[in-house]
């Protein structure tokens, strides 16, 4: 008897698993919007009108044993905007100094004494990846006014 119950659960078991399998693969199932939140954002599922782009310049103010304290005069006009719903998880990740407007990130991100910083995401009400943000390092280059 010990035997059959035992056979019958993991009879039960695989179903459970192909059926859960199943519905992972569906892209409206509950299962695969939470892996989704825990993914990176993939830019090119995000339609074009609901990515928030921005840049501004950092530059180097001290390096701390690796971890490189650089300044960022506009930085808070990026996370002060509404549709950043996730501004300050941003904002902590890099010790962002409000006062002295100073961010901290790994020196060997830095592009020069002088880079940009880019810091890309999602508005609320996107259909995919909505509210997920990147934000990455990029070499400054000058650019002139167009007349």
């Amino acid at each position: 008897m010990k035997s059959r119950n035992q056979k019958i659960f993991v009879i039960v078991a695989i179903g459970l698993v192909i059926i859960g399998l199943f519905y992972s693969l569906n892209s409206e199932s509950i299962f695969a919007k939470f892996l989704e939140q825990l993914s990176p954002p993939d830019w090119d599922e995000v339609k074009p009108r609901d990515i928030v782009k921005n840049s501004i310049p950092i530059t180097l103010v001290e390096d701390i044993d690796g971890k490189c304290k650089v300044h960022g005069e506009k930085f808070d006009l990026i996370i002060d905007h509404q549709y950043f719903v996730r501004s300050n998880e941003l904002a902590e990740k890099l010790k962002y100094d409000r006062e002295n407007k100073t961010l901290i990130t790994p020196c060997e991100e830095l592009k020069g004494e002088k880079s940009r910083l880019n810091v890309w995401y999602v508005i609320p009400e996107a259909e995919k990846h909505a509210t997920k943000y990147e934000y990455f390092i990029t070499e400054w280059e000058e650019t002139l006014p167009q007349n």
